[in-house]
């Protein structure tokens, strides 16, 4: 398969399923996620994922019987939240330095062309 043809499959393999009723989807989420994809990533968005903010009430299991296992993760979550939180906060003082610099970038790029 190419690339090109990977997010089509990908599509047409979820309507599938769907129908199917193999997993459920909230389905705002996954317009967000169809606009960021397809859409300009604008300044605001950029700023907006460069902050990480983990929403544990997301996380669930899509198999038949998955309530066990979303338990189990939710668990696993709450045990681990010391270090989840750590990597969250470096992973997002990062992003926010990245995106810090290439905005600085930006603002010196558009000053030399002014010139």
């Amino acid at each position: 398969m190419k690339p090109e043809e990977a997010i089509e499959h990908a599509r047409a393999e979820a309507a599938r399923k769907r129908a199917a009723g193999d997993y459920r989807e909230d389905s705002a989420t996954v317009q967000k996620l169809e606009d960021a994809i397809t859409g300009p990533v604008t300044p605001q968005q950029l700023r907006e994922w460069a902050l990480i903010d983990v929403d544990a009430s997301l996380m669930r299991s899509t198999r038949r019987a998955g309530a066990p296992v979303t338990g189990f993760k939710r668990l696993l979550l709450r045990l681990l939240r010391q270090y989840t939180n750590e990597l969250e906060a470096q992973q997002t003082r990062f992003n926010v330095g990245v995106l810090a610099r290439l905005e600085e970038l930006e603002r010196r790029i558009a000053s030399l062309e002014r010139k």
